[in-house]
């Protein structure tokens, strides 16, 4: 009777510490943390690690005499916010043919 109890206690035992074992985040060589500007996260070639949901593309309208980062990402940026109000966040993909896009995202 002692040997059934006890190896059902050790059987429970044993569970309980597989059920809960605990999960590190590990820092890669490529984490990192992305700037925010105009209260978006701008993720540029690269996306987050934490769950989003995607809420659509917006495709930068290239001016005339600015090819820059800064003014494309602006621009993208503007009109991500217009678009998408709910975003949290924009994902930019640049292209050497002009072709710029930004995902907006949100995070769950």
């Amino acid at each position: 009777m002692k040997k059934i109890i006890l190896g059902t206690l050790l059987g429970i035992s044993l569970s309980g510490l597989f059920a809960f074992t605990i999960m590190s985040y590990e820092i890669k060589k490529s984490t990192g943390e992305v700037d925010q500007f105009q209260g978006l996260y701008i993720f540029v070639n690269s996306k987050p690690v934490k769950e989003y949901e995607y809420l659509g593309t917006v495709k930068s309208s290239a001016a005339i005499g600015d090819s820059q980062y800064t003014g494309a990402r602006d621009r993208m940026i503007k009109k991500a916010k217009k678009d998408y109000p709910e975003a949290d966040a924009i994902i930019i993909t640049f292209s050497t043919l002009g072709s710029d896009k930004a995902d907006a995202i949100k995070f769950k």
